[in-house]
């Protein structure tokens, strides 16, 4: 009992010390929770705690929010300047990579050779371009429907480009302060993937080189958007020159239905994403028809196509339209 006596006045003692000491201190003295660690109970240590510290607030009887109140609250906080910055890219990321999905699934290839052990330089062709083995109606010979392309990095590109064309259309009709985030993310992607590309199936392995092509990448992008954007204003005469251009590189001997089929099926699928809600085209949830639908109204020869004009059909096109 007198060591448990002794030790108690003891470390009171002691605690009434630092407690002096602790009121001209310098803001490094020792904290309170030191000095209530030499308190021998809990009666003394609930005792000499702060009288300053505030009661826990009591419990609201209103309850909890409801899941919609929390959307709504969430939906307002989205729409203030500060947060929307915030937020925007990270919404535009995920969606424009379901939507750049949707550009990569209608055309891949690989290169064989390139999977050996060690790996083999890839078959070329005329113009010294890497070739592939293809997947895809754009890859797909001729002779089994396809279009036939050269299943070469230049054609893949032209291809996804085409696509992401058609997204950029329905993209700028998003609000101005929203647009510019979803397309840049958009590109974003595809320059990713084509960087990817270039080092896994082609052996790329410097940056530099890889720069250097990705550069050039941009610049037909770049007129890829021009030229269609002409082609929509002008006609399908223009649209159809500009796929020429850029999808068939300008050959002499394309087959011009091929032309007529690739520049229906750009039209067609405006017009299917012209027809989305935004919510829905933003969800990513786009998916591109084949263009196998637009061969059967393409190769219908019209009725007009062999028919002579008569003296009364040019007479109703000289008289002035009322």
């Amino acid at each position: 009992m007198a060591n448990t006596a002794v030790c108690t006045t003891c470390l009171r003692t002691l605690r009434n010390q630092l407690r002096q000491e602790l009121r001209h201190a310098s803001p490094r003295a020792a904290p309170p929770s030191f000095i209530r660690s030499l308190t021998t109970s809990a009666a003394r240590r609930a005792e000499d705690s702060p009288r300053s510290a505030k009661p826990p607030p009591p419990p609201s009887s209103s309850g909890p929010p409801s899941f919609f109140d929390l959307s709504n609250f969430a939906s307002s906080l989205r729409k203030t300047d500060t947060l929307r910055s915030t937020t925007e890219p990270y919404i535009a990321y995920g969606s424009t990579e379901d939507l750049f999905r949707a550009c990569t699934q209608q055309c891949s290839y690989t290169i064989p050779a390139r999977n050996q052990d060690p790996p083999e330089p890839a078959p070329k062709n005329a113009a010294q371009e890497d070739v592939g083995v293809g997947e895809g109606w754009w890859f797909q010979p001729k002779e089994q429907g396809g279009l036939g392309l050269d299943v070469t990095f230049n054609s893949w590109a032209q291809v996804i480009m085409l696509h992401m064309y058609l997204l950029t259309v329905r993209l700028r009709a998003f609000p101005a302060e929203h647009a510019g985030v979803w397309h840049q993310n958009l590109v974003d992607h595809f320059f990713y993937a084509a960087e990817d590309r270039m080092a896994v199936w082609h052996g790329m392995s410097a940056r530099g080189v890889r720069n250097k092509y990705l550069k050039d990448l941009w610049l037909q992008w770049r007129g890829l958007l021009l030229s269609y954007d002409e082609g929509l204003i002008k006609g399908d005469a223009v649209l159809g020159a500009a796929v020429w251009r850029n999808m068939f590189k300008a050959g002499e001997e394309v087959d011009v239905r091929d032309i007529a089929y690739v520049t229906a099926y750009i039209r067609s699928q405006l017009q299917r994403l012209d027809g989305m809600r935004d919510e829905s085209f933003a969800s990513g949830e786009v998916n591109f028809q084949s263009p196998e639908v637009v061969k059967a109204v393409v190769g219908k020869e019209s009725a007009w196509l062999r028919k002579s004009f008569t003296e009364e059909d040019l007479k109703s096109l000289k008289e002035p339209s009322a």
